[in-house]
């Protein structure tokens, strides 16, 4: 037995859609965002440091950025699936007041 969906399917679909909050979905992936910036940073810091050259304090600030705009990659590609959880809270939150 084929199951087609229906138009009220797609319909209900769209509706969702339109239902999101970008807004929330924004602050949801920045919080994201910001928990594996902190995840890299803590596991930055347990990394031996040493070798013939000593680290610069402009190589540390370049590790930093770098390290942001990892974690900002990371919270886009959706793989955690923390952002997900943060806005479905987030609504939940919202509706509750």
């Amino acid at each position: 037995m084929k199951i087609n969906p229906s138009v009220d399917t797609l319909s209900q679909s769209q509706n969702t859609k339109k239902e999101e909050h970008p807004e929330v979905r924004k602050v949801a992936k920045q919080f994201e965002a910001l928990f594996v910036n902190q995840m890299i940073s803590a596991m930055r810091k347990t990394v031996v440091k040493g070798g013939l050259v000593p680290e610069s304090n402009a190589e540390r600030v370049y590790q930093s950025m770098l390290d942001s705009q990892y974690s900002e990659k990371m919270s886009d590609t959706e793989q955690l699936g923390l952002s997900q959880i943060i806005y479905d809270h987030l609504l939940r939150q919202s509706r509750a007041r």
